[in-house]
């Protein structure tokens, strides 16, 4: 692995990367905004939003929607006009987190089972929910220690979950119409380690941001780890593959989660480095 460019910088907090259309989007949580980076590092806000978004994804018509930690809702943005797309106020009380949009788009929705800093309970019980495209919603899976990123492997055929507090990734089995079953643990960290946005390969690899443990690692299906990338005294936050080859390993880093802190000192940057296996699976 190369050593890690950086693309840009002086975000407050960047999560939830995505590659789309030659450029990498990202959610700049405590500005409350998406912004679009491209391969040179201009950065162009997308659409300033009412409440802090974590995650998005790209449906099939090529909009955006966007998940919040707190406004209990899903948005869309299309040519930068922003809208309401789903309410989802009364599947939980907690703040939410990660979507991953599949081919039929059907999004996943994670969880988190707490507010954090503010509600941690010492028992987090974590969903995970599936949106369909009629409108229906239903949970799908939980029982995780802090549901944080999700992906699908490129075979269609799994979810991936990151359980940040339990410090490990899951893979779930997709059925045809949705739901999941056969939950078995991919790979085991240590306890400085917490998992949080992830990605796949073509391989059906996963790379994970490691927050806690400031480090991108990738690791197979079986919970072999391939490659360790440190992002030194950063918190590793999230990471994508993208770029002409599918093979730039996109990954943003922060110094701090908590909102005043970061907005003052707005350190939080994205970086870029190569990998061996192009992009696969979702997002």
């Amino acid at each position: 692995m190369n050593q890690l460019e950086k693309v840009a910088g002086g975000f407050s907090f960047a999560e939830g990367p995505r590659w789309h259309d030659g450029a990498v989007y990202l959610s700049n949580i405590h500005d409350d905004a998406i912004e679009r980076i491209e391969m040179d590092g201009t950065v162009t806000r997308v659409a300033d939003l009412p409440g802090s978004p974590i995650s998005m994804g790209f449906a099939s018509d090529g909009s955006i929607l966007v998940s919040a930690l707190r406004a209990g809702r899903i948005w869309r943005i299309v040519d930068g006009e922003l809208s309401d797309f789903r309410d989802v106020s009364s599947l939980a009380d907690d703040d939410f987190g990660d979507i991953v949009i599949d081919e039929q788009d059907r999004i996943y929705l994670a969880n988190q089972g707490m507010q954090y800093p503010s509600r941690i309970p010492e028992q987090i019980d974590s969903p995970i929910f599936l949106l369909t495209p009629d409108g229906g919603s239903r949970e799908v899976a939980r029982g995780f220690d802090y549901a944080n990123g999700l992906a699908i492997t490129p075979d269609r055929r799994s979810l991936v979950v990151a359980e940040s507090f339990g410090h490990r990734l899951f893979a779930l089995t997709i059925r045809d119409d949705g739901s999941l079953d056969n939950r078995r643990k991919i790979v085991q960290f240590g306890d400085d380690a917490r998992p949080d946005g992830i990605c796949c390969d073509a391989d059906g690899a996963v790379w994970t941001a490691n927050a806690t443990s400031r480090e991108v690692v990738r690791c197979t299906l079986e919970g072999a780890v391939t490659h360790r990338i440190s992002t030194g005294d950063a918190l590793a936050i999230g990471c994508i593959l993208g770029g002409e080859d599918g093979c730039d390993l996109y990954i943003t880093t922060a110094t701090t989660a908590l909102r005043d802190e970061a907005r003052a000192t707005r350190q939080s940057a994205l970086w870029r480095t190569r990998a061996d296996v192009p992009a696969g699976g979702r997002p």
